[in-house]
């Protein structure tokens, strides 16, 4: 039987969406923020978790733990795209984010994944549906996802519910989330913490790996030596 919560020694790192287009100043929502000041795009929040979010995944490389990347990537045409992109008045023919090859789909340089680290490509919002997640952190023995990165209310909530359906145990950290407006943000938090994840800070999150790593050492410096048999 699984534990009742969450397992900071058998979790992985989820790093939901850090793309140039989402994060980057100089990405799509970067550029709308300037173009459209009506949209209210708080591009300073959605940047402010990349220094949380790189702690978390040099955190999770030091104690030997999972760091897994999520990202969305479309064709040029979005025939492949499982979001409602007609919603934003443009046709897929228009110059759109988040395109396969580009330097706006590409994650954003502070968090280049290191060697081996998989890249889960996906379609839509959620992490869990139709990509290999799912199976890649049960090959790798994990039952607790720490999930980090943008947008808090959209793809973030999006693969929290997904994992929680997958019979995860979520820790959502809240300074390595955002969203583009942060009272939505806020909101949602609120939503996580009351029904499908612990909300934890980055902070709290490290001490959790610091913790249980001495646990283990004290505990491995406590058992008896084994005897030689002659």
């Amino acid at each position: 039987m699984m534990p009742m919560g969450p397992n900071i020694t058998t979790s992985a790192l989820i790093i939901v969406d850090m793309q140039n287009d989402f994060v980057h100043p100089d990405g799509a929502f970067g550029r709308r923020a300037r173009e459209d000041p009506a949209a209210q795009i708080d591009i300073d929040f959605l940047a402010s978790t990349i220094p949380h979010v790189r702690r978390l995944a040099e955190a999770f490389r030091h104690h030997g733990r999972p760091v897994v990347y999520v990202a969305i990537m479309l064709k040029p045409d979005y025939s492949d795209a499982a979001v409602p992109y007609w919603r934003h008045h443009r046709q897929p023919a228009d110059s759109l984010p988040i395109v396969e090859g580009t330097w706006g789909a590409q994650i954003i340089d502070e968090l280049t994944p290191q060697a081996g680290e998989p890249v889960v490509i996906k379609k839509g919002f959620g992490g869990f549906t139709h990509t290999p997640l799912d199976t890649i952190l049960r090959n790798y023995g994990v039952t607790t996802c720490v999930v980090t990165g943008v947008t808090t209310c959209v793809c973030v909530s999006t693969t929290v519910r997904g994992g929680v359906e997958h019979n995860y145990r979520m820790i959502l950290v809240q300074d390595a989330v955002a969203e583009i407006h942060r009272d939505v943000h806020d909101a949602e938090l609120k939503t996580m913490a009351r029904v499908f994840a612990d909300v934890k800070t980055t902070d709290e999150v490290i001490q959790m790996l610091d913790e249980a790593r001495s646990k283990a050492v004290t505990r491995h410096a406590s058992e008896p030596a084994p005897v030689a048999v002659l």
